[in-house]
């Protein structure tokens, strides 16, 4: 057995029982089986010790490939539960979820807001400890000193308890498609929350993740090379091949929209596109930009060897309405599905979509997958149009023959993306 193999999907290492052939004959051994449980955070302060245990923990992080997912508030349909605004409630629930359950380092976050919750923001209290160093104080008539209460936006409040090189992208919608870290899925149409999807640092030849953004305004060239699309769709490098891009747009009339026509010329068969309309956008590449700039449309290109990730893509159309129906659809995943691999999953729905299209019935969608797909985190959002179709590559690599652009444009339908990856 690898000493450092990778859980599948599981969250935390439970502390088992070694097995017979696990020899601890040294100190080092020893260590090594104490680290193999510990959290990443907990990681972190073991490897400032001593050389020894700083080699011990580069090795155990290294191996570890653990998929997070999470939403605050951590039940959020609870009639008894609220959101509470304040950063210091925020801070406290992030801080003990990193410190208590993160598994892998992060490197890229996928976050999803309603548009309530986005718009507040947090907020930091006169009650509350000090949290930030550049809180602002007044002399109040009294000559005490009062704290202004400031706003921070989700990403800011975020960003400040991931590791540096973790870069972040928001998007807020009327509703969200959020799971727990131990994957119970909510379609959240009303309540303000929030779900975050934590991807650690893969092979590229398993997972390549490349964010980007397209400012407004931005014009598609008819004669981009592809070269140029790979430089315009987050600098992936020439020799990598595009598997799967999702787009998030802000402009339904967006110049942006024009890149998937060079997707489907460059790729015609070769790449599932998955997206939807929604309220606000936001990467943060965590490099510091002297200039604002507006943009109309963000996303993600996904990249990976094809026999080490494999993507699927099913449409739920207008007509699908009942639980068997969007079973039978979903059942057409499970072929990229098994015990041996990590998964991840996107679900874009459209707003009339919700419980009001299943009689008052929450969560039927996600429920549905999230029988099928019991350990897979699930990600996404009710926006006001879809961008899909069906994509269904099997083991030998044959593809469902793409539809053209104008047919990927969707209404009053569901798309769900697997993202499968063989380790």
């Amino acid at each position: 057995m690898d000493d450092y193999s990778t859980k599948e999907n599981d969250k935390v290492e439970s502390p088992i029982a070694l097995l017979s052939h696990d020899l601890l004959t040294t100190s080092y051994d020893v260590t090594r089986a104490i680290f193999r449980h510990l959290p990443i955070r907990s990681i972190d302060s073991c490897s400032l010790v001593c050389q020894s245990w700083t080699h011990i923990s580069r090795l155990i992080k290294s191996h570890r490939h653990t998929i997070h997912t999470l939403t605050y508030p951590s039940d959020p349909l609870s009639p008894t539960v609220t959101c509470s605004n304040l950063l210091h409630d925020f801070d406290q629930f992030i801080s003990l979820y990193i410190n208590n359950n993160l598994w892998s380092l992060p490197t890229f976050a996928l976050v999803v807001s309603t548009n309530i919750l986005a718009s507040k923001g947090f907020y930091s209290s006169a009650n509350s400890p000090p949290l930030i160093k550049h809180s602002r104080r007044i002399h109040s008539e009294t000559g005490n000193l009062t704290r202004i209460n400031e706003r921070f936006d989700i990403s800011q409040a975020l960003i400040k308890h991931l590791n540096k090189s973790c870069k972040v992208l928001m998007i807020a919608a009327d509703g969200i498609i959020a799971s727990t870290d131990n994957n119970q899925s909510y379609e959240i149409e009303s309540n303000d929350a929030i779900g975050i999807l934590f991807l650690p640092h893969f092979p590229p030849d398993v997972l390549g993740i490349y964010p980007f953004e397209i400012p407004s305004n931005t014009q598609i060239a008819s004669d981009m090379s592809r070269s140029e699309l790979h430089r315009f769709l987050g600098s992936v490098p020439d020799d990598v091949q595009i598997r799967c891009v999702i787009f998030f747009f802000v402009q339904r009339q967006s110049y942006a929209v024009d890149c998937i026509k060079k997707l489907l010329e460059y790729y015609p068969s070769q790449v599932a596109i998955i997206g939807g309309f929604v309220d606000k956008i936001n990467y943060d590449d965590r490099q510091i930009h002297t200039t604002k700039i507006s943009y109309d449309a963000c996303g993600i290109v996904i990249t990976g060897d094809k026999k080490r990730l494999h993507i699927g893509e099913i449409l739920l159309e207008n007509h699908i309405r009942t639980r068997e129906q969007i079973r039978n659809k979903l059942n057409e995943l499970k072929s990229l599905d098994n015990n041996h691999c990590l998964s991840f999953a996107i679900q874009i729905s459209c707003i009339a979509r919700g419980s009001n299209y299943y009689n008052d019935e929450q969560n039927v969608e996600c429920s549905e997958f999230r029988k099928l797909f019991p350990n897979t985190p699930l990600i996404g959002v009710f926006g006001n149009g879809e961008l899909g179709h069906d994509y269904l590559p099997n083991y030998n690599q044959t593809i469902t023959k793409q539809q053209t652009g104008k047919n990927l444009f969707r209404g009053y339908s569901t798309v769900f993306s697997l993202i499968s990856l063989h380790m």
